[in-house]
């Protein structure tokens, strides 16, 4: 869906250059699009400061992730060329000006919000005044989008006050990256896999999201936010639409979209009554065993007092024909063993178990889907050792290119970046998307803070509270701890 030909001509305008995101992923994304000449040559690129800041100063700040991947400073200096600084107040819409004096109304302009989407409005609005939007103008904006379905539904409107929806991009990196793109080919373009891939011969699914960091240096942020609207509003629910949509009719924007669209508004509602035996919420606390961990209360801008929830898991059920009966865990959580996302298949055990009086232990098919630390598909099957007797083992089928492949693994902001240039909108959430993920997701943040206000603490290094086993226990399931295969058969 993506190509690597050279693009038209555009003006990319990067509102909060100086933020996080812009500065590790965002300009080093440009970058690397640059070396690989997939930029047009006259395309600009438009940082938009806080503060005064020469061109030479920005680009002190963003060399050292651009040059990570490469030490070739000579082609660093080519592409900072193409930038140009703006200091503009956001506040004040006259500073807008500066910035439409910039833009050539013959080149196409793309407006990349890394900013809070508090500020959405008060951009949107300031653009169109000075006459920076047209018909051919792009935005792209980032999640979390909104804090609930009502504040998502504001935010939307602001937008379409001066962007059509086929203008909207709204960015998911999680939907960028090669292995995701992997899942979509293994599903549709192989036979094999289409009739296992339903109820009747898949267990369950496990999705998990894990990192092995507290919240750094975003306790504001993320004590406003907390798990659930951090990542399952967003990363988990649209992974979970990847693994669960129909095969499209067409491998284009609204095809895939609305495929991705019917999971979504198939996910049984967990009402505020059920999340007691439906979800867990879990606060982590310092352990002994993890050096410098510390207790969340104690991150910095987090209020001492804070419920917000640092983990989460959730058994959702999807109610249409392929999948009911079938459930979906998922979880994400900070300071985990380790930093892992993996989607794990667990497909049904052999009908009648033939090799039950041999000294094998069979573990039940699994596909392992990792998308990092490091990406790859695996298939695990049972196969005989070599020797006398019939022992069985579990071996790996390697279905990914990513280790045979002599390409470059692309990035997920390069692709996704690409794609804005290129107009390409498949990989990108609509508008019908976000609400229906925030209309799931509304019921259990109330339900939380009707029936389960405290969140269940856990000791940083751990694979979350007690709860969370709990929670599969009870279904005769356990979790797969990402990174090793391990008898956790049901």
């Amino acid at each position: 869906m993506t190509s690597t030909n050279k693009n038209e001509s555009a003006n990319v305008v990067v509102f909060g250059a100086t933020g996080d995101l812009s500065i590790r992923k965002l300009f080093p994304s440009l970058f690397q699009l640059f070396l690989n000449h997939s930029l047009a040559d006259d395309l600009r690129i438009v940082a938009v400061v806080r503060a005064e800041l020469t061109v030479e100063t920005f680009a002190q700040r963003i060399a050292e992730s651009c040059l990570k991947r490469t030490q070739d400073r000579s082609q660093f200096d080519a592409f900072v060329k193409k930038i140009d600084c703006v200091r503009m107040d956001i506040g004040n819409v006259e500073t807008f000006a500066a910035l439409r004096s910039m833009l050539s109304d013959t080149v196409r302009s793309i407006f990349y919000f890394s900013v809070s989407p508090s500020l959405y409005g008060a951009i949107t609005a300031g653009l169109k005044q000075h006459g920076c939007i047209n018909t051919d103008s792009r935005v792209v904006v980032e999640k979390p989008i909104g804090h609930n379905l009502e504040t998502a539904t504001q935010i939307s409107n602001e937008l379409s006050k001066s962007f059509d929806e086929s203008q909207i991009f709204r960015i998911d990196h999680y939907l960028g990256k090669e292995t995701v793109q992997n899942i979509m080919a293994l599903r549709f373009g192989n036979a094999v896999l289409e009739p296992l891939w339903c109820a009747e011969r898949i267990q369950s699914m496990q999705i998990t999201v894990a990192e092995d960091i507290g919240v750094v240096n975003r306790g504001p942020y993320y004590d406003h936010t907390g798990a659930l609207r951090d990542m399952v509003q967003n990363h988990l629910l649209q992974l979970l639409c990847v693994m669960a949509m129909e095969p499209p009719g067409q491998l284009n924007p609204a095809s895939v979209r609305d495929e991705k669209l019917k999971v979504l508004r198939s996910l049984r509602a967990i009402q505020p009554s059920d999340v007691v035996t439906k979800t867990v919420r879990g606060q982590y606390v310092a352990s002994p065993d993890r050096k410098a961990s510390k207790n969340y209360l104690q991150e910095v801008g987090v209020d001492p007092c804070s419920q917000t929830e640092t983990f989460v898991a959730v058994k959702a059920e999807i109610d249409n024909w392929r999948w009911a009966g079938m459930p979906v865990y998922m979880r994400t959580g900070k300071e985990l063993p380790s930093r892992a996302s993996e989607i794990v298949i667990q497909f049904k055990d052999v009908p009648h178990k033939l090799f039950k009086h041999t000294a094998s232990h069979l573990l039940a098919n699994r596909l392992v889907i990792s998308l990092q630390p490091e990406e790859s598909i695996k298939l695990y099957l049972n196969a005989k050792t070599p020797g006398r007797g019939m022992t069985l083992q579990p071996v790996a089928l390697n279905l990914d290119l990513i280790n045979s492949s002599p390409m470059r693994r692309w990035d997920a902001y390069e692709r996704l970046i690409l794609d804005v240039i290129q107009g390409d909108l498949t990989l990108f959430m609509r508008e019908t998307d976000v609400l229906a993920a925030w209309n799931w997701i509304d019921p259990i943040v109330q339900g939380w803070i009707e029936h389960m206000p405290n969140p269940e603490p856990y000791e940083a290094g751990t694979w979350g509270p007690v709860a969370a086993d709990q929670l599969l226990a009870k279904d005769g399931f356990i979790w797969h701890n990402p990174g090793r295969y391990i008898n956790d058969m049901h």
